[in-house]
């Protein structure tokens, strides 16, 4: 495989150049020495087409005051909360709606005890993310489960989950390209009563050359030496006729019969979400990494796993281990969240996920979050979009991510991250950084690839990274271990790939790209007043 490189540099210009890279991904130019870049505007809700609606005229409003929550008092509010909840399941979807006040959970904990959501159309919606809006207080951290259980399996506060799945899968049986819509199967009976496909490769040793792009491995990366890679990847079906699934969107890796890929249902509960909320913790320690699973998970608010369409927004989180995490789940979204108090460690957790959305995300934390923004555990087809973490970085937690976007990031450090050396590399093929703009020290020679180091941990590893228009505090690269690098040092148009991508493909600049933007500056200014 051929590494091109372009470093170009733009001197006092007022403004950004259009991107070479960018002129081939729409055609303007076809020179085969620049690589062509994924389409990563699948991303978010409804695969970014539309926006998460602003009103829910239908729904029945399930007031948790009804079921005997009482605001702004000393007693626990968390059994009435998730009695408006199962509720609001026995209904089949609703409102369960947070009025203005304080609400307490996880007063006097015995064991663990989260707040629990298992159907579809479930939205927990609170009156503002202000300190006179909806206050949701987790007084006291979550426990184990059981003793030495391990920190990343702590419950979070609020967890959302479907359970149902079907031990039933099929071949494919014709070769499909990263980018096809089509796929075809041995058996697609199984798919008529679902909705969403699951697509998994099973690990091979013989896919890890292609996969590495030919680059050699550390020699303790045990993982990938010893099992090799695997695939996940996630779908909603558009059309099944006979033995060809119709995709409402691309495949994210090519399909090869030779690696055994198999195709299953997918059950995931669809449209839940948590919006106008202003979540407050009492992790109040001096953050130390991995100290106990207090530090590390305990104080951590919502999770989401195997969910569709679904959502976080307008949220508000302070002194928390960990803000939202998703996992195993598609086409949903992460938007206009802000986490303040005593730094913690996550941000947001992406993981085994497709086409998600983690956007307009703020942490003002004092020193930041150990961990920034987060696509790893072969999450793909994601972005990172207008996130800013100033005293820290993105994060790539390992065990093969592939193909995500990391579009106008703010950040002291280059990535922030994290993740088991045994499970590293930390991403494959397809990571694109898009005019991030770093606010730290000087970083020089920063290498993706190395091969040697200290310890264990030798420093970031991703395959052949793309990247275009890094910017602010100087940054200078190991050239052997870059996939291509243009505009170093300034800024490049368009300016938000993810949005130019997804105004390429639709033909129009979606509405909820501007409206969230305008109310996420507007929920910025309110803050900084508050805080004044």
């Amino acid at each position: 495989m051929r590494i091109f490189f372009l470093l170009y540099f733009i001197a006092s210009s007022a403004f950004a150049q259009e991107s070479i890279i960018w002129k081939k991904f729409t055609g303007e130019i076809s020179d085969p020495k620049i690589p062509k870049l994924f389409d990563y505007s699948y991303a978010g809700y409804k695969l970014g087409e539309e926006g998460i609606p602003k009103r829910f005229k239908k729904a029945t409003i399930f007031n948790v005051i009804d079921f005997g929550a009482i605001p702004n008092d000393s007693f626990s509010d968390q059994k009435a909360i998730q009695s408006a909840i199962n509720a609001a399941e026995k209904n089949n979807g609703g409102i369960v709606f947070f009025p203005k006040g304080e609400f307490l959970v996880n007063v006097s904990p015995q064991k663990t005890n989260p707040i629990t959501i298992k159907s579809s159309n479930i939205i927990l919606k609170g009156s503002g993310l202000g300190r006179n809006g909806t206050v949701i207080h987790m007084q006291n951290h979550m426990l184990q489960s059981y003793p030495n259980e391990p920190e990343w399996k702590v419950s979070y506060m609020f967890k959302f989950y479907s359970n149902k799945s079907k031990n039933v899968a099929t071949n494919i049986t014709i070769n499909a390209e990263e980018g096809a819509f089509v796929i075809e199967v041995e058996n697609p009976n199984i798919f008529k009563k679902a909705k969403y496909i699951r697509l998994e490769m099973p690990f091979s040793i013989d896919a890890i050359s292609e996969s590495l792009g030919g680059k050699n491995t550390r020699p303790h990366w045990e993982k990938i030496k010893e099992k090799g890679v695997t695939f996940v990847e996630n779908h909603e079906i558009k059309s099944i006729s006979g033995n060809k699934i119709t995709l409402k969107d691309p495949l994210v890796n090519t399909l090869k019969t030779e690696y055994d890929w198999q195709v299953m249902p997918f059950y995931p509960i669809e449209n839940v979400g948590v919006e106008d909320i202003f979540f407050k913790a009492n992790f109040k320690d001096k953050f130390i990494h991995h100290k106990n699973f207090i530090h590390d998970n305990a104080w951590s608010m919502i999770s989401m796993q195997n969910v569709s369409n679904s959502w976080v927004r307008r949220c508000r989180f302070s002194n928390i281990t960990g803000a939202v995490s998703i996992n195993a789940s598609y086409a949903s979204s992460l938007l206009m969240l802000l986490v303040e108090g005593n730094s913690g460690h996550k941000l947001t957790n992406v993981t085994q996920s497709t086409r998600v959305l983690t956007g307009l995300v703020f942490d003002a934390t004092n020193n930041g979050q150990w961990h920034g923004a987060s696509m790893s555990h072969k999450t793909s087809g994601s972005v990172v979009w207008r996130v800013k973490t100033p005293k820290q970085g993105w994060d790539s937690h390992a065990d093969i991510p592939k193909n995500n976007l990391v579009d106008l990031y703010e950040a002291s450090k280059m990535t922030a991250h994290g993740g088991f050396y045994k499970n590293e590399p930390h991403h494959l093929k397809g990571l694109t950084l898009w005019n991030y703009k770093r606010v730290g020290n000087t970083v020089l020679d920063y290498d993706f690839w190395s091969l040697s180091g200290k310890g264990m941990y030798w420093g970031f590893s991703a395959v052949n990274p793309i990247i275009v228009g890094l910017h602010g505090s100087k940054t200078t690269f190991n050239k052997d271990n870059i996939g291509y690098l243009e505009s170093l040092g300034t800024k490049v148009f368009p300016e938000s790939l993810y949005e130019a991508q997804l105004k390429y493909r639709i033909g129009r600049m979606p509405n909820w790209i501007r409206k969230s933007q305008k109310e996420w500056k507007k929920i910025e200014k309110k803050w900084l007043r508050e805080k004044l």
